[in-house]
């Protein structure tokens, strides 16, 4: 059932439609990621395009990028879209159209030293990963990267997590390339009403008295939430909240931050999950979960237990291009377990039962919390990132399903796609992943007080799959088949 179509649900988010024409108040979720940035914890994610222009015999240039790309942003209102605050109202500001838009002012080039392999490119990443946003203007910006080898490109652009969750974010790369030889249709602009902020607040307010109203079912909702969860079949392998220790995933940290890119084959996740009776995210998991073991062994320390948490979709089939509706799940990565083949079963296992018990406690309590307590979200990250000896996940993934061809620009091909999300305190590591033309792309940001070598542990990941492989008698179909 869509948690939004519920009358206490309804009752709850009146307001949001309520505001003045041309403007639009932020949801809970949306403001929660805003409200989380400082000037040590960055809140925009990375999505990186890397272009073959082979075909069109020059490289794309920056200017070709301002003239053409102000063609399609109809397509993505959040594009030309700014924040708004209301005086008073200061947690869920609004969204309004900035009539004074300036697609220039989102662009940049870098140069690496040609011929640039991926490390180059990692190095940039990193740089632009803390380049926060200015919040007088939408909320993204481009950056064309020049001498990558093979005369490659990249197109790096930074998008608040306030604008975007991953599946938005996958849905406008869709949207903003093709198949190759399709066109892809412009959809211009159109000029909004301008917002002035008496008129914001008074919607705001009145909105604030229908929230009042709607805060007894803010307590059904969450009894509803924890009876879903007690009734969960296999509780017993979802972790509970705050019982995790600290490993050195979970360093304090600084507002530095590294990235790290690779990709592994797709085609062996499969026969990895296949063989071993779990799901691709499942086997996904134990594969990380035996880079994780390698990791702190490597470091000395105990391979333990590891816990994750990643996001699950409100709604996978989805088209929407903006805002965040996902709603976390806790699992165990059996990092404790020497065997691969035991190590990938339990953990998919619990990644399986954690995604279950989600669907059936719904999105619903997500929604409401993080509109009632969207100016929280720091406080809690502030005591739980240096001081709680416990921590709610050693490691953030994620795990999404992209196109399996290549995607096109005119005729330029897009031969990699890469996201990177968020490192956030205490779980200072980071890794989503999205399938793209038969291969995973794997995206990781840390501190590099939690992990100094990112690429070294990508490495052990794909360490991990031959591994499993091996453990499965399923290497040598793997070798052939890559």
């Amino acid at each position: 059932m869509n948690a939004r179509n519920t009358p206490e649900v309804a009752e709850l988010f009146a307001g949001v439609d309520a505001a003045p024409r041309g403007a639009e108040r932020m949801t809970g979720p949306d403001a929660l990621m805003l409200n989380m940035e400082t000037p040590s914890n960055p809140m925009h994610t990375l999505k990186v395009a890397v272009l073959d222009t082979t075909r069109r015999g020059r490289p794309l240039t920056l200017d070709e990028i301002a003239e053409v790309v102000p063609r399609f942003l109809g397509m993505f209102p959040r594009a030309t879209q700014r924040v708004q605050w209301a005086p008073g109202c200061s947690a869920r500001p609004f969204w309004v159209q900035d009539n004074a838009f300036d697609v220039t002012h989102h662009l940049d080039e870098m140069d690496v030293a040609a011929p640039g392999g991926r490390a180059d490119l990692d190095a940039v990443l990193s740089e632009l990963s803390v380049r926060q946003l200015d919040r007088h203007r939408p909320l993204w910006a481009l950056t064309l990267v020049h001498g990558l080898e093979g005369d490659r490109q990249a197109v790096v652009v930074r998008v608040h997590h306030a604008v975007a969750d991953g599946l938005a974010a996958l849905n406008t790369f869709m949207a903003a390339t093709a198949e190759q030889g399709e066109r892809i249709h412009p959809a211009p602009v159109v000029e909004a009403l301008a917002q002035d902020t008496r008129t914001l607040t008074k919607a705001a307010r009145a909105e604030s008295w229908r929230l009042v109203r709607g805060l007894p079912s803010v307590g059904r909702a969450a009894r509803r939430a924890v009876t879903a969860r007690r009734r969960a079949a296999n509780g017993d392998l979802i972790p509970k909240p705050l019982t995790v220790r600290r490993t050195s995933f979970n360093a304090r940290s600084g507002a530095d931050r590294v990235c790290a890119s690779a990709d592994i084959s797709l085609a062996d996740v499969q026969r990895i999950a296949l063989a071993a009776g779990t799901t691709v995210n499942g086997a996904l998991h134990g594969v990380i979960a035996g880079a994780i073991r390698d990791e702190l062994t490597a470091g000395g320390e105990e391979p333990g237990t590891s816990v994750t948490i990643f996001g699950v979709c409100k709604d996978l089939a989805s088209n929407r291009v903006h805002g965040n509706e996902i709603a976390t799940a806790m699992a165990y990565l059996r990092s404790d377990l020497a065997d691969p083949v035991e190590r990938i079963v339990a953990t998919g296992e619990s990644c399986e039962a954690t995604v279950a018990c989600r669907r059936d406690v719904g999105f619903e309590l997500t929604e409401k919390l993080a509109t009632y307590t969207g100016r929280l979200g720091p406080f809690f990250r502030g005591i739980a990132a240096n001081r709680a000896p416990l921590v709610m996940n050693n490691i953030t993934t994620a795990n999404m399903p992209g196109p399996r061809t290549t995607r096109w620009i005119g005729d330029i091909e897009v031969v990699d796609w890469i996201s990177f999300a968020l490192a956030i305190a205490p779980a200072d590591v980071n890794l989503t992943t999205y399938s793209y033309a038969g291969r995973l792309s794997m995206g990781l940001i840390a501190t590099p007080e939690s992990m100094p070598d990112p690429a070294g542990f990508l490495r052990r990941v794909a360490q991990a799959v031959d591994e499993a492989t091996d453990a499965l008698g399923i290497g040598a179909m793997a070798r052939e088949a890559s």
